[in-house]
């Protein structure tokens, strides 16, 4: 189990560091928005009744293993807007994926995802 900053923080300083043009805020508004929607189709382990999900949140690792795919995908997707809306500034094309590209994965994947993390005890009688 981990707080959300601190697997933001992971993220951004291990893993995506120079592939990455976003200030870690943008990065943690992403990760919040991934867990807002995988919270509406899975209870979140440890988060409280009625509480607010933000950077605080505590993330189990198998919950992670849900999100972290959808999260990827956003920063990937916010990354490209950013590249597409500074590219009229410079003369020569961005790299990677446009946002149109990663925003039908995304579509993709959330289409998904309430099938894959969806959960309900079975009740016998």
């Amino acid at each position: 189990m981990a707080k959300l900053a601190d697997l933001v923080t992971r993220f951004v300083e291990l893993e995506r560091g120079a592939a990455n043009i976003l200030p870690p805020e943008s990065v943690t508004a992403q990760a919040v928005a991934a867990v807002s929607f995988y919270a509406g189709f899975a209870a979140l382990t440890h988060l409280a009744e009625g509480a607010d999900i933000d950077e605080n949140v505590d993330i189990t690792v198998s919950e992670w293993a849900e999100i972290r795919p959808l999260f990827i995908l956003y920063v990937e997707r916010e990354n490209a807007l950013q590249m597409e809306a500074t590219g009229i500034l410079s003369a020569g094309g961005g790299f990677g994926r446009s946002s149109s590209e990663v925003g039908s994965e995304i579509t993709q994947l959330e289409a998904d995802l309430p099938r894959r993390v969806f959960f309900h005890p079975v009740v016998t009688v």
